[in-house]
Parts: C-alpha cells; structure tokens; sequence
C-alpha cells in the first residue's frame, strides 16, 4: 500500500481488506492495519485482490474520490465514480456531433501530430546525449527531421470525411512508429530491445504495456469527468468494452512515457526482471505514479505536473467541440 504526491492510493497486496472507519480509509492487510485520511485521497487503486466494504464505496463517493479496479498489469478493469463528478451533457452531445463534422477529423490529427512531435523530441534529445557515439547522435537526429516532416505533411493533409481521414492519420502513424522505435532500439539495446511488440514478452514491451495501461486509466478519468463518452473515439475503432476516446486522446503521452521508462530502466538490469519479476513490476507501477505523473512539463506558457497538464488538455479537447476553441494545443516534452 503507497499514497502518492498526488494522492493515489495504491493497493497491490494480496488478501488486503478496506474499510471506513470515521472520515478514514483502514486498509487491513494480515496482521497488519493502516489508515488513511480520506482528505489527503483523490484516486483509490486496487491492483491486487482486495475486498473493499460497500460503506467504504459510498464514503468515498460522497467524497468526490474516484475507485479505479485494474489487473496486475495495470489494465484499466472499471470505475466507481461519484454522481459529482457526471460532467455535462452538453458535451457528450457536442462529441457525437462531431463525429460527422471537420471537429472529429481535426482531433484524430491533432493527436497524432502531438504524438510524432512528442517522439520528434526524444529522437532530438538521445541524439544529444553525452553517451551517445558521433554515429549513433546522427541516426537518431536523422529520425527525427524524417519525423518533422512526417508531421509537417500531416498538419497540411486534407481529408474529405472521418473515415478517409483515419486511414491517412494511421498510414501516418504506422510509418513514423517505425521510424520512432528503431531508434528507441538502439537507446534500449543494452535491454536487447528489437521493437515495439504489443504482444512481446521481453522486459522493455512488459514494461511499456503496463505503463500505457496506467496511462489510460488517468485520461479515462478525465474523459468522465467532463462527460464525455469514452467508448466513441475518433481513430480507435468502436467495440464494445473498447475505450476508444481514452485511446485516442493519450496518444501524444505515450512518448512522454518512453522517456520515464527509458530512464527508469537504468536502476536496473535484465537479470532483476528475469528473476524477480513480481517486485520489479511493483516498483514500476508505483514509480509511474509517483515519478512519472509527477514530472512536469510546460503546457499553456508554464510548468505543470503531469496529472495537471492532463486534466487542461481534456478540457481544451471540450472547449473545441463546443467551439469555444479554433484548435487543440497537446502537451509537449522539450527535447
């Protein structure tokens, strides 16, 4: 159990039990009791098997305090959220409207150039490391003028409907996550690193996975927050249970997280989660949290805490589909 800077209450142990008790969470976990002021709580998450009291999920309710269920691996499973925090209808109105009008085709390719400017700058910044040869700082600044580009030619792009523009805005992707992740090969070979691989069993595609998954979980937050249905996206394809709006809208912090496990990953060696796979993954969920949504980075002229710069971002998002805004400006990581 950790409570974060920012107030996360993280729970992974096996068998805990929570409860209230006063204005206080009691986590109760083998011989073991802890409790928590429910003030300093904004987001509890269960990641082990825990039970938690009905008294407990109605407190926290009232409270205003988001209850996330995820797997192990941090997938987002469900949410408890308070009746306060429902948003406004108006907006989930706007965003099925725009999904037949040049507002949908704009978000798909304002995401998505935040993405590639996003790994535009980490190309740029390993190619400027100290510990990076002649040959391997041109490889990587070479990556990233092929992905300015890429990302200029998008900006330029016009697209007749949503449909034809998310086959372009994908082609786009596709072909700059190649360009991208050949070169995060190369900064991550000491972790014999071939690619990104959803699938992949090595610790670099584990380790990225379960950072996403997290990743999703906090925008799907703000997507309810300011009611928005999160299972309409514009470049994800709709299935059921698919949280196509959180999808799309994390797309430009996904190289934000590369950088944190890159840097992460120096701590460590292969043979710590080849043996111990269990607490290397523990201390990477809890760094996400207390590292990662605590970086800050500059958003609308000043400096802010990740998590901060999340919630204006999906605020921007809702202030363009009801017009309020000419374009969305996505958080973006200097090099």
């Amino acid at each position: 159990m950790e409570v974060t800077e920012f107030g996360h209450l993280i729970v992974d142990e096996f068998g805990a039990y929570l409860k209230k008790k006063r204005k206080r969470i009691l986590i109760i976990h083998k011989n073991e009791k802890k409790e928590v002021s429910a003030k300093d709580i904004k987001e509890v998450v269960i990641m082990g098997k825990a039970l938690i009291s009905s008294e407990l999920i109605k407190f926290l309710c009232q409270s205003g305090i988001d209850i996330l269920f995820a797997s192990p691996t941090g997938k987002p499973l469900a949410r408890v959220v308070s009746t306060k925090l429902g948003g406004v209808v108006e907006n989930r109105i706007e965003q099925y409207k725009s999904l037949n009008d040049e507002r949908g085709i704009n978000i798909a390719r304002y995401v998505i150039v935040g993405k590639i400017k996003n790994q535009m700058s980490n190309m740029r910044y390993y190619s400027k490391s100290r510990r990076a040869s002649k040959e391997v700082s041109d490889d990587l600044y070479t990556r990233y003028k092929i992905l300015k580009e890429k990302a200029e030619n998008l900006e330029k792009e016009e697209f007749s409907d949503l449909e034809n523009a998310r086959k372009r805005i994908f082609a786009y992707e596709g072909e700059c996550s190649g360009i991208y992740w050949q070169g995060m090969s190369i900064i991550l070979k000491n972790w014999d690193f071939k690619g990104r691989k959803q699938k992949g069993d090595d610790a670099v595609n584990v380790c990225l996975n379960i950072c996403y998954n997290m990743l999703s979980s906090q925008i799907w937050k703000y997507v309810l927050r300011f009611g928005l249905d999160p299972f309409a996206g514009y470049l994800h394809v709709e299935r059921p249970g698919r949280l196509s709006l959180v999808y799309d809208l994390m797309e430009p912090f996904r190289p934000m997280v590369d950088r944190f496990l890159v840097s992460f990953l120096k701590g460590f060696k292969k043979i710590h989660f080849e043996k111990k796979r269990g607490t290397f993954i523990e201390t990477l969920r809890k760094s996400f949290f207390s590292e990662f949504m605590n970086n800050k980075i500059e958003y609308k002229s000043r400096k802010m805490k990740l998590e901060t710069a999340m919630f204006y971002y999906i605020q921007e998002v809702v202030s363009y589909l009801r017009r309020n805004k000419e374009k969305i400006t996505t958080p973006y990581m200097v090099w």
